[in-house]
């Protein structure tokens, strides 16, 4: 989203807008901005991996996993578990990844989750654009130019892979226009604000996952607005709560287990978490290698990224 859409929506001026920006970068909520590939474009699948870390240092254990250029985000929950959540482009990726995490994360015994985005569970999904302008070798440079910092300005990247600031500009605009570029700021969860769970849902057999979800967003669509379901691990559910009042998650906990459809739900709460790139409207964009990964379509980039 850009400066001038966040100012039309909260009727502010871009300049104070970017003021924010640059105070929640100073106090570390937000990261660096960057320029990538929409998710779409690439035909991303999101995957889960969770379990007990054995890593003695959280901090560390988040940087290694952010080195990937799949890892989307982590979070740090009790017991020294973590759940990992990360995009990748096809199936051949998926063996590896799991693998970076096991060691990554010294987590032994990774759980592995194919999250479902179209099984029409979530009221926030958006219906998948079918198809995009193939980006062109010069629109991928371009990119990659600002895969590590979005706000280079466009005398700067026009000068660096030869062509004119009007050029790099109209393509920015195409890109923008179309959807398949996107960009996103990394963030960290901040202290002071509401408390998160994470709570594991498992249904009974038979029972119609999406029926049941819908029942139990339902329960309280303010603090309960997250569930998600898995096509590899039949009957379960995965969602997040988050309030202020520990009693209030508890209430909604209660709630759960007393569906139906539902044999247990084991909540964690969730006290750190690292956004390693940011979401557009569906699913995540590419937070870097931009270029490699959109290759697999035909185009290469000019200039290759750094």
């Amino acid at each position: 989203m850009s400066l001038r859409e966040i100012s039309r929506r909260l009727g502010i001026s871009r300049q104070t807008v970017h003021r924010r920006l640059q105070a929640f970068e100073k106090i570390g909520v937000f990261k660096n901005l960057k320029a990538c590939i929409a998710g779409d474009y690439v035909d991303e699948f999101v995957v889960a991996i969770w379990g007990r870390s054995d890593s003695t240092s959280v901090d560390s254990c988040l940087e290694r996993l952010g080195r990937s250029r799949f890892t989307w985000r982590v979070e740090v929950l009790g017991g020294n578990s973590l759940f990992v959540m990360a995009c990748l482009i096809d199936m051949t990726d998926l063996d590896g990844y799991v693998r970076f995490v096991r060691d990554a994360a010294e987590m032994p015994e990774p759980t592995v989750g194919i999250m479902c985005y179209e099984d029409g569970i979530s009221p926030f999904d958006v219906e998948k654009k079918q198809s995009y302008k193939e980006l062109s070798p010069l629109d991928l440079t371009i990119i990659a130019a600002l895969q590590d910092d979005a706000r280079r300005p466009v005398a700067e990247i026009a000068s660096e892979i030869g062509v004119s600031t009007k050029t790099v500009r109209r393509h920015l605009d195409d890109m923008i226009s179309d959807g398949s570029m996107v960009y996103n700021q990394p963030w960290d969860l901040t202290s002071g604000e509401d408390m998160f769970t994470l709570s594991y849902v498992k249904l009974r057999s038979g029972a119609d996952k999406v029926r049941a979800a819908k029942r139990l967003l339902s329960i309280d669509p303010v603090h309960f607005c997250y569930l998600r379901s898995f096509s590899n691990i039949p009957g379960f559910l995965v969602g997040i709560i988050s309030s202020k009042n520990l009693r209030e998650i508890r209430k909604i906990l209660l709630e759960i287990a007393e569906d139906e459809d539902v044999l247990t739900v084991t909540p964690d709460l969730i006290y750190d978490e690292r956004m390693c790139w940011d979401a557009d409207s569906r699913s995540p964009g590419v937070m870097s290698h931009s270029c490699e990964r959109a290759e697999k379509k035909g185009a290469r980039p000019r200039l290759k990224a750094g």
